[in-house]
């Protein structure tokens, strides 16, 4: 085993201040083969090719996953990514978190790119920004607002809050509690809308069949 001592002690030479691991910093950590710490406080890079550039307690715990910046952010799937903010994850393979704060990417190439407590759960799924937005299916997405959920197969709500979009292909524009729950069913706008028929959009106070 190695031993950790300061650069520019002499072997053998009693150093009381704090120890650095890693690159730079203080307390960093690169234990994964071919891991890097640039700088920053407390952070870690523990899997293999994993980096992390600086902020503090950050952590890329497996093979090829990166942290830029910011603070208590975790890259936790191979390739995964996160490039700044606070307490966010990007847990699925190739998943990325842009920034904000307590956001979560947790599947396959799944991708959150701001605002707070959102969540990327499906494959390719993506949320833009906003707040306590859900993309939980394949290729879903919610592109802002708050309280929005996209849970059908490539289905989509592009902002207001409390929207739903349930089935494959679904959409909701805007607008406030509104819900497309079949395929290929749409919401443009209004308030407490639901559009439950196949192919069937609806817009404010219009509906069509």
């Amino acid at each position: 085993m190695g031993v950790l001592r300061r650069a520019g002690s002499r072997p053998g030479e009693r150093d009381h201040r704090p120890v650095r691991l890693g690159d730079r910093g203080t307390f960093n950590l690169a234990s994964g083969a071919k891991a890097s710490v640039s700088g920053g406080a407390v952070n870690q890079a523990t899997g293999e090719n994993s980096s992390v550039s600086g902020g503090s307690l950050n952590t890329a715990s497996l093979d090829y996953t990166s942290v830029s910046g910011g603070v208590e952010n975790t890259a936790s799937g191979s390739f995964a990514s996160v490039s700044g903010g606070h307490s966010n994850t990007a847990s699925g393979e190739g998943a990325s978190v842009s920034g904000g704060e307590e956001n979560i990417a947790s599947a396959k190439v799944a991708s959150v790119s701001g605002g707070d407590e959102n969540t990327a759960s499906g494959e390719f799924a993506s949320v833009s920004g906003g707040a306590d937005n859900l993309a939980s299916q394949s290729y879903a997405s919610v592109s802002g607002g708050v309280r929005n959920t996209a849970s059908g197969n490539v289905a989509s709500v592009s902002g207001g809050r409390d929207n739903i979009a349930s089935e494959t292909n679904a959409s909701v524009s805007g607008g406030r509690a509104n819900t497309a729950s079949e395929a290929n069913a749409s919401v443009s706008g209004g308030r407490d809308i639901t559009q439950s028929t196949e192919d069937g959009w609806s817009g404010g106070t219009f509906h069509t069949p």
